[in-house]
C-alpha cells in the first residue's frame, strides 16, 4: 500500500514537471517567432506518455493548455479547450501504446526499444491527429462557417513541422531519459 502510494505520488510530480514544461516551452518557441506551427506544448506532452500512466498522462495533457491559457493568455480559451482533449489523447495513448508495445517487444534493449518508442509516438500522434480533426470538423470549423474537410486538413498541413518533431526529438530525448535512468537510476517508465 505504501509503495503505491509512493508510485502515485512520482507519477504526479514528473506529469507535473512535464505539464510545467508544456507552458515554458511554448513561450520559449514563440519568443523566437516559432510558436504554433512548431506544437511546442505537445513535444514535453507526448513524452509524458512514456513515463507515468495512462490516466496521469492524460490529466498532464488535459490541464496544460488550461493552466497556460490562465497564466500565459497562450493559447486563446476557446483553443484550450479543444486542445486539452487533444493533448490528453496525445498523452495517454503513448502511455498506453508504450505498454503495449513494450509486452510485444521482449528484450527491449537496442532497437527494440526504439520500435518500441516510434511505434507508440507514431500511434499517438495518429490518434491526436483523428481527434483533432473531429474537434474541427464537428466543433470548430461549423462555428467559423468554414467548409470542415478543408480547414480540418490545412490544419494538419500547418502543424506538419510540429509533427515531425514530435518524431525526431520526443523519441531522442525519451531514451535519453531511459539511459540516464539505467546509468544514474533516476525515474523511468520501465515497472
Amino acid at each position: 500500500m505504501e509503495e503505491r502510494k509512493l508510485e502515485m505520488m512520482r507519477e504526479i510530480l514528473v506529469a507535473s514537471l512535464f505539464a510545467a514544461l508544456g507552458v515554458i516551452v511554448p513561450i520559449l518557441f514563440h519568443l523566437v517567432g516559432l510558436g504554433r506551427v512548431f506544437l511546442p506544448m505537445h513535444l514535453p506532452i507526448l513524452a509524458s506518455g512514456f513515463f507515468v500512466s495512462p490516466i496521469v498522462a492524460g490529466a498532464a495533457g488535459f490541464v496544460t493548455p488550461l493552466v497556460s491559457s490562465f497564466l500565459t493568455g497562450m493559447p486563446p480559451l476557446p483553443i484550450a479547450i479543444a486542445m486539452s482533449i487533444e493533448l490528453a489523447t496525445l498523452a495517454s495513448f503513448a502511455s498506453i501504446c508504450y505498454r503495449f508495445f513494450g509486452k510485444m517487444v521482449q528484450l527491449q534493449k537496442g532497437i527494440g526499444k526504439i520500435i518500441s518508442v516510434l511505434s507508440s509516438t507514431i500511434a499517438a500522434i495518429v490518434a491526436r491527429i483523428f481527434v483533432d480533426l473531429i474537434l474541427i470538423a464537428t466543433v470548430i470549423a461549423p462555428l467559423l462557417q468554414l467548409p470542415a474537410g478543408a480547414f480540418g486538413l490545412a490544419s494538419v498541413l500547418v502543424g506538419m513541422p510540429g509533427i515531425i518533431l514530435q518524431l525526431t526529438i520526443v523519441p531522442a530525448v525519451v531514451l535519453a531519459i531511459e539511459q540516464v535512468q539505467r546509468v544514474k537510476g533516476l525515474w523511468t517508465s520501465e515497472r
